[in-house]
């Protein structure tokens, strides 16, 4: 809530006593007002200021206080105040005076028009200033209990239902006594106590309805209380709110999965909306939605089954791991419904896009076990292998080292040049023969051909 400013109008009156005298200032102001101007006639000639007081809430009653000032200096006068009668378009007698008075002021002052007559040894004039009550009214439409109506809401829209009055204020030509008003309008505005929720055409209309259409709009999918606020044209605000209980729900997940080709990343799991890894792929999805009470998600199942798999969790803080063996692209999704049966869905417009990465299979044709931490292994280059088995010979036929893997992930860490891969007796340098026979999680096959059958050269000597 932005506060009320209020100014406080200083109407200064030069006065000539008589001709060559020193010119004398006056002055009525208010300090309670809220807002001050001045106003015009038609056909009365002067000007007035007028003060306005601004009601802390509809109907609550609010009055008015005025202050008139001796003539800029410390000397004291008599002040007899009187008040507009628009009946008569005469002012009436005074209702109060003070006597030897450097100041006089009215508290409880009610709507109209006030006139002071200051008088003194050598001065005699008159000044006026109307005092006007403002009291716009702001209504939202609600219960009893404060909350929207039931019959402005379904799982499709939610409908907010305000009005705005600004008050009359209405002031007399002093000299025909014709009823004048003061221009005052109301600009207003619906906001909400959850600072991230965007409400489109709150500046616009009074009576909004928020349509469920996602991912343009949506009604909140928390409890959100609604608030109208209005702005008249003394810029004096008034405001109503009315509390959402939200039966909407918002659908939406995040996507998380281990970055196998980073090695520093080795079981660390990283967020992204376009995953891409090798087969067998692990995704975890973390279920973001809002306002659900069960949770439908649509995946694609691994080739054990080659079928959509639909998954049903009810409890939002559940999340889904599933294993993609199939290379190719796969699409997820989620239903979400709420306790009132409404339903949302993800992803709407942008599909976040899973990647699981085609088989590729590359040998080397040298390697050199001598220790010094730089190809110390004779390791094949690969992606998403669901069966392997190598076999190396010397060259004399003589078998020196045999490893198979199947289903499941891929990790040889290669051969290290020792017989049969114990660590303990090294083979001596020279050139061996290997022969793989693989197959990729995308049935596609490795073997009988280079690079999958060939030779590697093994060095041991350090440079």
């Amino acid at each position: 809530m932005q506060p009320v400013l209020k100014y406080i109008f200083r109407l200064f009156i030069i006065l000539f006593l008589i001709p060559g005298s020193v010119p004398v200032y006056s002055q009525i102001t208010s300090s309670t007002a809220d807002f001050s101007d001045t106003l015009t006639y038609i056909a009365f000639p002067e000007t007035d200021p007028f003060f306005v007081f601004h009601s802390s809430s509809f109907g609550t009653p609010v009055t008015g206080k005025l202050v008139a000032s001796s003539p800029g200096d410390t000397s004291v006068y008599n002040y007899d105040w009187s008040m507009y009668n628009p009946v008569s378009n005469s002012f009436d007698p005074p209702f109060f005076s003070e006597t030897d008075v450097a100041t006089s002021s009215l508290s409880n002052l009610d709507h109209g028009c006030y006139q002071v007559q200051i008088s003194s040894t050598g001065l005699d004039t008159v000044f006026r200033a109307w005092v006007f009550h403002n009291d716009p009214n702001v209504e939202v439409e609600k219960s009893p209990e404060g909350k929207v109506m039931p019959y402005r809401y379904t799982c499709d829209f939610l409908r907010l239902i305000g009005n705005t009055y600004p008050d009359t204020i209405v002031y007399y030509d002093l000299a025909t006594g014709a009823e004048l008003s003061l221009p005052n309008g109301m600009a207003f505005e619906w906001t909400s106590d959850d600072s991230e929720y965007q409400i489109f055409g709150g500046r616009f209309f009074l009576s909004l309805t928020i349509y469920n259409q996602p991912p343009y709009s949506r009604p909140p999918t928390k409890d959100t209380r609604f608030t109208l606020t209005a702005v008249d044209s003394f810029n004096l605000m008034r405001e109503d709110d009315v509390l959402y209980e939200s039966v909407h729900v918002k659908a939406e997940f995040s996507m998380w999965y281990e970055d196998r080709g980073d090695p520093d990343s080795e079981g660390v799991w990283t967020e992204s909306d376009n995953p891409e890894e090798e087969s067998p792929m692990e995704v975890r999805f973390k279920n973001l939605s809002e306002n659900g009470i069960e949770f439908e998600w649509s995946l694609v199942d691994s080739s054990k089954t080659g079928e959509e798999s639909d998954i049903i969790t009810y409890d939002f803080n559940d999340s889904v791991v599933f294993t993609y063996y199939i290379p190719g692209y796969y699409y997820p999704g989620m239903i979400a419904y709420s306790e009132a049966g409404c339903v949302d869905s993800f992803p709407l417009v942008t599909n976040p896009e899973i990647h699981v990465l085609p088989s590729e299979l590359d040998a080397p044709n040298v390697f050199t076990p001598n220790g010094d931490g730089v190809n110390d292994f004779f390791v094949v280059r690969s992606k998403s292998l669901k069966a392997f088995r190598i076999t190396i010979y010397s060259i004399s036929g003589r078998k020196v080292y045999e490893y198979q893997h199947s289903d499941g992930r891929f990790e040889w860490e290669g051969w290290d040049g020792t017989m049969h891969g114990k660590g303990s007796s090294f083979v001596q340098p020279g050139v061996y023969y290997y022969v793989i026979d693989a197959l990729g999680w995308d049935a596609v096959p490795y073997r009988g051909v280079e690079p999958f059958t060939g030779f590697v050269y093994l060095f041991r000597e350090k440079e």
